[in-house]
């Protein structure tokens, strides 16, 4: 298994940081649409991750 980028790390950091902010916007009853800001965050930042794997082509 290759190491993974700076990049990826980045992108895996900030996706954990979003459900963390998630799992926080729940549970104080927040606003409807900070989850769903939230939520397309983590989805964009796992496949940023992914399409900057070692392995990908150009």
């Amino acid at each position: 298994m290759a190491k993974p980028t700076p990049l990826q790390l980045r992108n895996i950091v900030m996706a954990l940081l979003m459900a963390g902010a998630l799992v926080w916007n729940l549970s104080i009853g927040g606003a409807w649409w900070l989850t769903a800001i939230f939520s397309v965050g983590i989805v964009l930042s796992l496949f940023s991750a992914y399409l900057n794997r070692p392995g990908a082509r150009p």
